[in-house]
């Protein structure tokens, strides 16, 4: 009975470490495999939705936002307390402050005082945070937000908490492969079918729960300082982003790729010599171009939320000949088997790119 309970264990401890399961096939029939020249343009990693102090149920201090952003090399970060922006009184030319409040269509962010997002469009628990109102195209949709993760299936949730705790030393991780609990797929089918056209965003949602601080920088749980790892907004630019004003035009216009466990690549598109960014129109008959050369990932680009390309390829392009909604999603993998992956989970989404008539 004992040899028969410690087989069950070890299976259930290989399940949950090893799912999602995706069995997927390979789409590259039209992909070109060119070891594209990437153009000239500038990048930045910005950061959205974070409490601090000001909001009543996160301890950060603006000192400490200022040490995450120095080690994992982050550019811009927007606050977003909870009903007030307090740390408008801590501003600089990097972190800027802003709101998260309740509105009678929903929960809504607004990115230095400015920017409108719809918050948690993905988490039907709450009814504070189910949005009501219109999908308005100068409104952010944010499409991966940390904590809905976690509330999308809070079951499997604590389970994958309880394994990764039980297989820490051999991890030491306790929030080893957290991604595996977006469900990115479901997530993008929700925002085609309720907002295609709106640019999107990911937010940390990160509140500091836990302080021990003998000194400036002391013991946050969870932190800034990994959390900053989690997700990052890497916004595009053909020239520097220097005022609140650059960045907030920036993400306006969706010119960025959301990354997770700072996997980072790079995508645009050309046409006649011109350089498109996600998030922007561009004519038929432009061409898409992907780089993302981390090893075990899945590169898929949809037209319309339909697979275009799925491929291994680590650099590609392909020729757009229909209008539509293009993007790129990314997704990391432990092994696979034929065309059986395991531990399939993602990195990366990029805005879309919308295709009109040239």
């Amino acid at each position: 009975m004992f040899y028969l309970f410690l087989v069950v264990f070890i299976g259930i401890l290989l399940y949950l470490e090893f799912r999602p399961f995706k069995r997927i096939s390979l789409l590259e029939d039209k992909i070109e495999k060119n070891n594209p020249e990437k153009p000239q343009y500038y990048k930045y990693n910005v950061i959205a939705h974070i409490h601090t102090q000001f909001s009543f149920d996160s301890l950060g201090k603006p000192s400490d936002i200022r040490k995450a952003m120095e080690e994992n090399n982050i550019d811009f970060v927007f606050v977003t307390d909870h009903d007030n922006d307090n740390y408008k009184y801590f501003e600089d030319n990097r972190i800027f402050a802003g709101i998260e409040k309740n509105t009678p269509e929903g929960r809504l962010l607004l990115l230095g005082n400015e920017l409108p997002v719809i918050s948690h469009p993905n988490n039907f628990e709450f009814e504070h945070y189910k949005w009501k109102g219109e999908f308005r195209p100068d409104y952010l949709y944010e499409i991966i937000n940390i904590k809905d993760g976690v509330v999308w299936n809070k079951a499997l949730s604590i389970i994958s908490l309880l394994k990764n705790i039980i297989i820490f030393p051999i991890t030491w991780k306790i929030l080893h492969k957290w991604n595996a609990l977006i469900p990115l797929e479901k997530w993008s089918r929700l925002y085609f079918a309720r907002a295609k056209g709106l640019k999107m965003i990911g937010g940390l949602d990160l509140h500091i729960k836990l302080v021990y601080q003998e000194h400036t920088h002391g013991i946050l749980i969870p932190s800034y300082r990994s959390g900053f790892k989690w997700l990052v907004n890497q916004v595009y630019s053909l020239k520097p982003l220097e005022e609140k004003s650059d960045i907030l035009k920036a993400l306006k216009h969706g010119n960025l790729h959301i990354s997770l466990k700072q996997k980072y690549g790079d995508f645009w598109g050309e046409y006649d010599g011109n350089i498109y960014f996600p998030g922007d129109k561009l004519p038929t008959n432009s061409r898409l171009f992907c780089i993302f050369n981390h090893k075990k990932t899945l590169k898929i680009l949809k037209k319309d939320n339909q697979p275009v390309i799925i491929t291994h390829q680590s650099d590609f392009s392909y020729e757009i000949k229909e209008k539509g909604f293009y993007h790129f999603e990314i997704y990391e993998y432990d092994f696979k088997i034929g065309n059986l992956y395991l531990g399939f989970r993602p990195v990366a989404i990029t805005n879309p790119f919308e295709v009109v008539n040239g």
